[in-house]
């Protein structure tokens, strides 16, 4: 069978040897496998070398399974960047938020075992709960585990106590608590948004109803099972362990090697460990003939039943290669100094994963040639599931185009859409760049077009109250919320405002990570660039992407991140 590299396995194919320090450290399953992998494995072998050399990272290990069988599975760098052992199929990385995707399983095995109901409300298990709402008195009586696990429940990503940012890491129930002292960013149910605290909820209430650590019930009811000897949740675990990577990260000589999230950023694990939960996963739940999860349990998980691109746990990249409509299934991470990918095809039997120590652009990189080369020679060359010429557009009005102008935030992203002179609009994510055509199908259905060929698509939903107007896209993180535009009116320009405009710093692990501004502009205050459309109390206001920014105490906070006066 024929394997044809694309551009980047090309380039990196004709790279110049690796650095010192960056020989992989060990190929001995790779050699195995068949000769047409082989060569795929060594082109992806040599971009991952060049890659780590161009970015600095020190550590990466990966594995590659088909059909149940590992093919690969290679250590690459050393864990750390001075007299560190050199990294091999067992050596621990931290998975950060693909701990999602255990975490995700761990609660559908409690379910298997008639412990919790994903659709119960959470107070059956947390009575005394509560969480702030400015849309509804009790929200936390309509919050399910679903919608936890799904990222819908409202909650915003970091806690007030034990977050990406604190240089201590407190210990989890204290983390878990002060959740409740957090603002929903939407009601309930509404919106896919990404959030750490709904995982690390969902994992303390699986706690209270295994009567057990959440680390233990991992290591009890998946890792034993599956004979993962080298994954753990547990920080007295994996610190003791010498074969353990370093994370790093910018500016930091050090980064904290414990996290405070354990639910949602808490798993350690090898690259062997993770050949063996890919196999897991591509068996919809099987392990040595035992269905340890069941096929209803990993339905549900892979079932996408709230829609949008994010089931439980688990996220999904539909394509098509030949005429076969293909689904790849993953979750990253990202965080205290490492990164992961995880990606699986069950179509073609075929999972990757690789950890590195430094979150950079080039790690998250890692095994795209492989999966895209594989998914082709079994299925036909890669094409777009629906062409942009098979749309049908239409003209807008010009009040129409006017509600779409403006500039929106988005989770990574701040955007513009402009309207030129024939009333076409154009989606601008990078200031000064002619941006992208955005297609209008509908009065609210919009699409783009992205740099493979694929149709992305956008729902307009109207202002409502003090919530603007927002685009949500069926890709969850390419949502848009409207921060201002050419109709804006002049907001209220409270005098009292005038206290808290300024500059601000946030640290993360005690060193300034970032500073913001508080100005006005037309009567209005803004953070960083996003406006805050509403004060629901004096001192208290939220953005137009619905995040709390709190000025009634000693320290301002936003996103529950502390603001300290430059």
């Amino acid at each position: 069978m024929a394997y044809t590299l694309n551009r980047r396995s090309f380039l990196a194919s004709t790279a110049a040897l690796p650095a010192v320090g960056l020989v992989p450290a060990s190929a001995a399953l790779a050699a195995a496998a068949p000769a047409g992998m082989a060569s795929l494995i060594d082109g992806e072998r040599s971009a991952i070398v060049s890659a780590m050399a161009g970015s600095r990272i020190g550590a990466t290990a990966v594995c590659l399974v088909q059909d149940g069988t590992p093919q690969w599975v290679e250590g690459f760098g050393h864990t750390t960047d001075v007299d560190g052992q050199a990294v091999d199929a067992r050596t621990l990385f931290s998975i950060q938020s693909t701990s999602k995707h255990f975490a995700a399983v761990a609660v559908l095995l409690a379910v298997q075992d008639g412990l919790l109901d994903l659709d119960a409300p959470i107070t059956r298990y947390l009575p005394a709960f509560t969480v702030n709402s400015r849309f509804e008195r009790a929200p936390q009586e309509r919050i399910t585990l679903r919608l936890l696990l799904a990222n819908r429940a409202g909650f915003t990503h970091e806690a007030p106590v034990g977050n990406n940012y604190d240089a201590a890491s407190p210990d989890f129930e204290t983390h878990v608590r002060s959740i409740e002292k957090t603002w929903l960013r939407f009601p309930v149910g509404e919106r896919y948004r990404y959030s750490n605290l709904g995982f690390d909820l969902a994992g303390h209430i699986l706690e209270r109803a295994v009567g057990m650590p959440y680390a233990q019930w991992l290591q009890t009811r998946l890792f034993a099972p599956l004979g993962m000897q080298d994954s753990t949740a547990d920080a007295a675990v994996h610190q003791a362990r010498a074969n353990r990577a370093r994370g790093l990260q910018e500016g930091h000589a050090e980064v904290p090697s414990v996290t405070p999230l354990l639910v949602s950023g808490g798993v350690w694990t090898s690259a062997r460990d993770m050949a063996t939960y890919l196999a897991f996963m591509l068996s919809g739940g099987r392990h040595a003939g035992r269905q340890l999860l069941a096929p209803a349990s990993w339905k549900q998980m892979h079932g996408f039943g709230l829609g949008g691109d994010y089931g439980l746990g688990v996220m999904r990249t539909e394509r098509r290669y030949g005429q076969s409509p293909v689904r790849l299934l993953h979750h990253r991470g990202g965080g205290f100094g490492f990164g992961c990918v995880f990606t699986y095809c069950v179509e073609a039997g075929v999972g990757f994963a690789a950890m590195f120590n430094r979150a950079t652009s080039a790690g998250y990189r890692f095994g795209d040639a492989v999966i895209d080369q594989l998914l082709a020679a079994r299925f036909g060359p890669r094409a777009p599931r629906l062409p942009a010429s098979a749309l049908a557009t239409i003209h807008p009005t010009p009040a129409r185009v006017r509600a779409f102008v403006g500039h929106w935030i988005g989770r990574n992203v701040r955007a513009q859409i402009r309207s030129d002179d024939e009333g076409r609009l154009h989606l601008h994510r990078t200031e000064g760049e002619p941006g992208v055509a955005l297609g209008v199908m509908d009065v609210d259905a919009v699409f783009t077009v992205d740099a493979e060929g694929e149709v992305v698509n956008y729902r307009y939903h109207a202002a409502t109250g003090d919530q603007p107007a927002h685009l949500e896209c069926a890709s969850g993180e390419e949502s848009l919320d409207h921060n201002d535009g050419p109709d804006l009116p002049r907001g209220p320009d409270t005098p009292q405002w005038e206290r808290w405009l300024g500059r601000y710093r946030i640290d993360q692990w005690g060193r300034s990570s970032m500073v913001v501004e508080v100005e006005r502009r037309s009567g209005w205050l803004y953070l960083d660039g996003t406006r805050l459309v509403v004060e629901t109390e004096p001192g208290l206001f939220f953005t137009s992407d619905g995040e709390a920014v709190d000025f009634r105490g000693p320290v301002p906070t936003w996103r529950n991140l502390r603001l300290q006066r430059v």
